[in-house]
């Protein structure tokens, strides 16, 4: 009986040498936990992603942070959700980080994707919120500690609190103290919503990742930061209108960081 197989066709037995974790809307690339180091010009060139982002849809970029915008302003004027407002900041930055990716699957995005987080790991968004409002909290009590009673005791006298007090040593001393504090929580909090919407990955585990994501990319971090200061200075010069191109392009990046730490993409 003959063998209807091709014997010059390549083997068809498919093998598992990589973990591919695509996106949960089947994107590509293979998901680094933990993410990798990356050089330090790639600092720079998180903006020049964004960029080609907003190049490609301005439209639609400026529609989705007009309605973030509103919606954080609508948030802030009612009393007592004003407080907690910080708590959906990561919902913002998992719509921002949906839409990212959708455009940058099928070339646009729907501006419904924006509220993306409130269906997906919605508590672990939360959770992300409340690690910020609670570590903006210690900052706020170092200060106090350290600062409060100087200030306390001259209003209670009925004076207003000495400027000098601000610039003193142990001002300075409680502000690095409540800086170290809150400085790895920043780490930890700034790739989460990312990693929670894109990769289903559960909140604690998120801000691990975030955290040794970061601190494993210092030197581009501090290009990023040298490059975003110089881009904010020259948006200033044309009477801010600079700033129409410039906050969206730095809103991007929290997705074309995430990208490029945690996703290896296919050849």
């Amino acid at each position: 009986m003959n063998d209807p197989r091709n014997p010059y066709a390549p083997p068809s037995t498919t093998v598992a040498d990589r973990d591919e974790r695509p996106g949960p809307d089947g994107s590509d690339g293979q998901f680094i936990p933990y993410g990798r180091s990356l050089p330090a010009g790639r600092g720079a060139a998180w903006i020049g992603d964004a960029w080609r982002l907003l190049r490609a849809r301005p439209g639609l970029w400026a529609a989705a942070l007009l309605l973030l915008l509103v919606a954080y302003m609508v948030l802030s004027m009612i009393p007592l959700v004003n407080f907690f407002v910080q708590l959906l900041a990561p919902f913002a930055y998992a719509g921002i980080a949906l839409a990212a990716d959708q455009q940058r699957r099928t070339g646009t995005f729907d501006l419904k994707v924006l509220v993306g987080g409130f269906e997906k790991n919605p508590l672990s968004l939360l959770a992300v919120g409340g690690t910020v409002l609670l570590a903006g909290v210690v900052f706020l009590i170092v200060l106090v500690i350290f600062v409060g009673a100087e200030i306390f005791g001259m209003m209670r006298g009925g004076g207003t609190p000495d400027p000098s007090v601000f610039l003193n040593l142990k001002f300075w001393l409680a502000f690095l103290i409540g800086l170290a504090l809150v400085l790895p929580v920043g780490f930890a909090t700034y790739l989460a919503p990312q990693l929670i919407v894109l990769n289903d990955q559960p909140a604690l585990t998120a801000m691990k990742m975030s955290l040794v994501g970061t601190a494993k990319n210092i030197l581009p971090g501090l290009v990023f930061g040298l490059c975003t200061m110089a881009l904010l200075i020259a948006s200033m010069i044309p009477l801010l209108l600079g700033l129409l191109i410039t906050i969206p392009i730095m809103v991007i990046t929290n997705y074309t960081v995430y990208r490029d730490i945690f996703i290896e993409e296919n050849p």
